[in-house]
Parts: structure tokens; C-alpha cells; sequence
């Protein structure tokens, strides 16, 4: 299963990446073809589109992973251990269940445009397509909320607020040391 998780976490972190700086590139292409060349590049806003879709909607299971989502932690901050704990498992389980909703209404959408035949108008690219990163992504976040929240219910006396990091650690001692830089 750790295997399995890896292996996710590098293809997230790889299209995150690869297109955001695929983003900033056309877009700053397509600036450039307006301003200096006075022609502008047709395809550079769907394009963009497309990558906006990508990063918004993968970095929603990359960030519950990574406990680097939003969070309102007042009152979370308030309670003792036990009352946190709770709040993580209540909190992890219902974001989870939210995230599953939320997939299974987004593959609707997606099987409905589908359905649709709607293209895009510079590249004619099928819309069903551009919007497949909505389901994962979804599915990527309740799978992950769902993991802290069974890493909550195993481990009865740490907190979990990601599958892989604890309540109060410094997450940048821990990627260090889980990569095996630093003992």
C-alpha cells in the first residue's frame, strides 16, 4: 500500500508542477503574441483553462496528504488532546464523505457533457475531457481524509491531521527525514 501511496504522490506532484509551469509559459506566450506581435494566440485561454482545472482540482488530494489545506482551527485550538482527537475524526470523516458526494455528482457532470458533445472552440478538444480532473481529484481528497481519518481511529493516543503527518510535528523535519536526509 505504501507503494501504492508513493506512487500517487509523485504523478500528483508531477502534473501540479509540470502544469503550473506549463501555465505560466503559454500564458506569458500568449501576453507576448498581444502586446509585441499583435496577434494573439488562440488556443493559450483554453489552454490555460485546461492546466487551472488540473492544479485546482489534484492539488485538492495533494494538499489533504501534504496538511496543507485550509483550515478554522479556533476552537480546534481550544480543546484539549481528547477533544482534538475527536474533532480530527469527526472533521476527517465528514470532509471525506463530502469529497465522495462531491465525485460522485462530478462524474454526472462529466458523463452530462459528455453526452453534450460540447468542444472547445480553438483546439475542438471533447469538454468531457478537460473535465475529467474534477472527479479524480475529488476521489484523491476522500480517499486521503478518509486515510487520516482511519490513521485517527488506529493509533489511539497520536492525532493525525493527514495521513501522514501528526498534530504539532514540524512537516519540514519530517519530509527531510522521511526522505532519509537527516536522522
Amino acid at each position: 500500500m505504501k507503494k501504492v501511496d508513493e506512487m500517487i504522490s509523485k504523478i500528483e506532484e508531477l502534473f501540479l508542477s509540470y502544469s503550473i509551469i506549463l501555465m505560466a509559459a503559454i500564458l506569458i506566450c500568449g501576453v507576448f503574441a498581444r502586446a509585441v506581435l499583435n496577434s494573439s494566440l488562440t488556443f493559450t485561454e483554453e489552454v490555460g483553462q485546461m492546466l487551472n482545472i488540473i492544479v485546482t482540482f489534484f492539488g485538492i488530494g495533494y494538499c489533504a496528504r501534504q496538511a496543507r489545506h485550509i483550515s478554522m482551527s479556533v476552537v480546534y485550538d481550544l480543546v484539549n488532546k481528547k477533544g482534538k482527537k475527536v474533532m480530527m475524526c469527526i472533521i476527517s470523516l465528514v470532509t471525506s464523505l463530502i469529497m465522495f458526494y462531491l465525485t460522485y455528482l462530478s462524474v454526472h457532470y462529466v458523463a452530462s457533457v459528455l453526452e453534450l458533445g460540447r468542444v472547445t472552440a480553438a483546439l475542438r478538444i471533447p469538454m468531457w475531457i478537460t473535465y475529467i480532473p474534477i472527479p479524480l481529484g475529488f476521489l484523491l481528497g476522500g480517499i486521503e481524509y478518509l486515510r487520516t481519518f482511519v490513521a485517527n481511529i488506529k493509533n489511539k493516543d497520536e492525532i493525525f491531521i493527514s495521513s501522514i503527518y501528526r498534530h504539532g510535528e514540524n512537516m519540514e523535519e519530517v519530509e527531510v527525514s522521511e526522505k532519509g536526509d537527516v536522522n
